[in-house]
């Protein structure tokens, strides 16, 4: 168990205990260190004063070079027992005479010998001069052994540490035996803690035992307690009142519900019916007019045919209507199906004006194609777009005045193309602008109006284009005709080749990426594409561009083309990659190699390819973005891109509140914006509302998975999914009672695409 974890009782006691320790042991080392130093001290004073007598009863023996009267003098030395050796030298230096009595020491143990040894001075020696009549005429030199005084010492240190360990004991034991005046009063209050946490009874109070600092913590703890309690009953009492309410609310949002259900159900049912029961007549009412007139049964009279034309006219504008509302009823229903597929632009057009020719021939009006764009490839259900152009055509036809022109046009607009249709008659009326796009909306909404519709040709074009991940607009101006036009996406697989700029400005702390790109074009290319997925981009022509632009704080990463041969200009893209490596301020730089020979660019770095990511060409944007924020994530944590598809506005910024800054988000209040920005925009993280004024949410479902398949979705709404449902996306949330936590960690938990795919199944 952890010293954290034991009772605080124990951790007084061995508090106690060690701190008793502890200054027993400073007390010892003090003593020791002192006693240590004081000894040697007196031993070296002592063994100099007996060198000082020994010296002077030589004196005589030096004087006369009596040798054998030396040796007596030092021999009397054998009595003191700390005394090793002992010589007499000339004043040449050569030794007189000499005693060694190292011989007695034999018997000290090996074992503590070499401990005192390595912890103490073994020996001693002085010397001291011999002078007679003022001259120098020999010196005494003596050694002692300090064994013996060592051994004193430290027996001391020994019974001292006794002392200290019973001293220690002795505090542990009156520390716990005194501990109720400190731990029971904290024990008493934790023990109530613990019963209100597991009961969430805040009635119970703690006791209070003193008038110590203790004693206020219980105060304030049981006023804390009552403050709850009431606190408690009032929510209490609210909730039930609010459950209430809630209930009463739900009831009776659930009977509208069920009544606006089975009345759009009646209606759609009635619709549907009403529709294909009148289609039956009326086939057989256009098959027998056109039979007669044809000529079936003989020639007719000219005002017979005027009438059979007038009524085949009619059972035409009857069908038209029959086909529309069916329409209308479908994409309300969200049953009309889309088989999106990618088509070459161009054919598809060349086939509506060609099938749209001979009802504008009716009004006196040609159908002209203004410009083409080769090559150009969107993904869109072939039926649907040419029931878009259909549209289109027909009404500038009905609306230009006789022998004039109907002009088709497309452009490219970045990731976009823009299908134009323009015609030069009476324009649309400023009042009539806004309802242009409504169901059942009319510009000239009387019964006796000239040109002939339902109203819901343009509100289906809207819907169909829409659904194709477009958007649709208009400008004209009173009296001088009007330009309808669509935008779709460019299939993905031709981003390549042009990549527009951002839709909005980058932020101030966008992550800044070095281009090193000598050819203009694929540079200009490559800085759209890094700028549309959210990064600055710094630009360099040539190897030493790069070195001095890499060495920059700022710099997050290095995107470079690797060439068969070279790189920039003034050196091959592997010494470029070799130069950043070695730099200490580029060494752990993250590098995305371009190149279209992936395994020729390894061999040419010597297999040094460590910290390096590549991307084959040819690339989209995509993969681009896919992989530079897979480096980017590795070595640069940054906020992640939130797209919150939500119009109502106080919704957004409550959920900009719970996330307190975490993240960068971005708002679209419709569909469409959404899809737009789906398909031209990288994001981490989808949150979406399921009801959108113009759709579904669930209708933008299909294109983040197809644009975004990394990006996390995360539902955010007020009812209830089915199991189904909840399987679709990566995370569900209800308005009502989702919290800051939740959703943080709703959006924060990014899975990788693969391990959701495989919780769903």
């Amino acid at each position: 168990m952890k010293i954290r974890d034991l009772p605080i009782a124990r951790k007084l006691g061995l508090l106690l205990a060690f701190n008793t320790a502890l200054a027993v042991l400073a007390i010892a080392l003090v003593f020791t260190i002192g006693t240590g130093i004081s000894r040697y001290q007196d031993a070296q004073d002592q063994l100099l004063a007996m060198a000082e007598v020994m010296g002077e009863n030589s004196r005589a023996a030096l004087a006369f070079s009596d040798r054998q009267g030396a040796a007596v003098v030092l021999q009397s030395l054998r009595a003191k027992q700390e005394i090793s050796a002992a010589t007499v030298s000339g004043a040449s230096g050569i030794a007189f005479a000499q005693v060694d009595f190292s011989a007695r020491h034999a018997h000290v143990d090996g074992a503590l010998e070499s401990v005192v040894n390595a912890l103490f001075p073994a020996t001693l020696s002085v010397s001291h001069e011999i002078v007679d009549g003022g001259s120098v005429i020999g010196r005494i030199d003596l050694t002692a052994h300090l064994y013996h005084a060592w051994v004193d010492l430290l027996r001391s240190l020994v019974f001292m540490a006794v002392i200290g360990v019973g001293l220690s004991a002795l505090a542990a034991y009156f520390g716990l035996r005194l501990r109720s005046f400190v731990i029971d009063p904290l024990l008493s209050l934790a023990s109530v803690s613990h019963r209100v946490s597991e009961s969430q009874d805040y009635s119970l109070r703690a006791t209070k035992l003193g008038k110590d600092e203790v004693g206020a913590l219980v105060d304030d703890f049981n006023h804390m307690l009552s403050e709850i309690q009431a606190r408690d009953e009032a929510l209490r009492e609210e909730r039930a009142s609010l459950e209430q309410r809630v209930e009463q609310r739900t009831a009776d949002l659930k009977l509208a519900m069920e009544e606006a259900t089975r009345a759009n159900r009646v209606k759609s049912e009635f619709l549907s019916t009403v529709s294909h029961e009148l289609r039956t007549p009326l086939t057989a009412i256009a098959g027998s007019i056109g039979l007669l007139a044809g000529g079936a049964l003989g020639a007719l009279p000219e005002q017979v045919l005027r009438l059979l034309q007038i009524a085949q006219k009619n059972g035409q504008r009857l069908a038209f209507l029959i086909n529309d509302l069916l329409d209308v009823e479908k994409l309300m229903a969200g049953k009309l199906h889309f088989d999106m597929q990618p088509q070459a632009l161009m054919p598809l057009l060349d086939q509506a004006l060609t099938d749209n020719q001979a009802y504008a021939e009716q009004f006196g009006v040609r159908l002209v194609q203004t410009h083409r764009l080769e090559g150009v490839q969107i993904e869109v259900d072939a039926q649907r777009l040419q029931q878009v152009l259909a549209n289109l055509l027909s009404n500038a036809a009905k609306f230009s005045p006789e022998g004039g022109q109907v002009e088709l046009g497309v452009q490219r607009l970045g990731n976009l193309v823009r299908v134009e249709v323009t015609d030069h008659g009476p324009g649309i009326a400023d009042a009539f602008r806004a309802r242009i796009f409504e169901k059942f909306s009319q510009a000239d909404a009387t019964d006796t109006r000239q040109k002939g519709g339902t109203g819901l040709g343009l509100a289906i074009t809207r819907e169909l284009v829409e659904r194709m991940g477009g958007c649709i607009g208009f400008e004209s101006e009173e009296g001088r005709g009007a330009c309808f036009y669509f935008e779709l996406p460019v299939w993905r697989d031709t981003l390549y080749d042009s990549v527009p700029s951002p839709l909005v400005p980058l932020s101030a702390d966008a992550p800044r990426v070095l281009l090193v790109e000598d050819d203009p074009d694929a540079a200009r290319m490559l800085s759209r594409m890094l700028g549309r997925v959210g990064y600055r981009v710094d630009h360099a022509v040539d190897g030493a561009q790069a070195l001095v632009s890499a060495r920059r704080s700022d710099c997050a990463a290095v995107v470079m083309e690797l060439k068969p041969s070279d790189g920039a200009r003034d050196m091959t893209g592997a010494e470029l990659i070799r130069q950043l490596r070695r730099q200490p301020e580029t060494a752990r730089l993250p590098l995305v190699v371009l190149s279209s020979r992936i395994e020729q660019g390894r061999e040419a770095l010597g297999g040094d390819i460590a910290g390096i990511e590549w991307l084959s060409k040819p690339f989209d944007q995509v993969r681009l973005a896919s992989m530079l924020d897979s480096v980017m994530a590795s070595h640069h944590p940054r906020h992640l891109r939130v797209l919150h598809v939500e119009d109502d506005a106080q919704q957004h910024q409550m959920v900009l509140n719970m996330a307190d800054g975490r993240f960068d988000f971005e708002l679209a209040t419709t569909l469409r914006e959404a899809r737009a920005r789906v398909a031209l925009e990288r994001f981490d993280v989808v949150v979406l509302d399921l009801t959108l004024p113009d759709a579904s949410g669930w209708d933008l479902l299909p294109d983040i998975r197809a644009q975004q398949p990394d990006a996390r979705v995360v539902v955010l709404t007020g009812g209830d999914l089915t199991v189904d449902d909840t399987r679709r996306v990566d995370a569900v949330l209800q308005k009502t009672r989702v919290s800051p936590r939740e959703l943080v960690e709703a959006i924060s938990a990014r899975l990788p695409r693969a391990s959701r795919q495989g919780d769903a199944s």
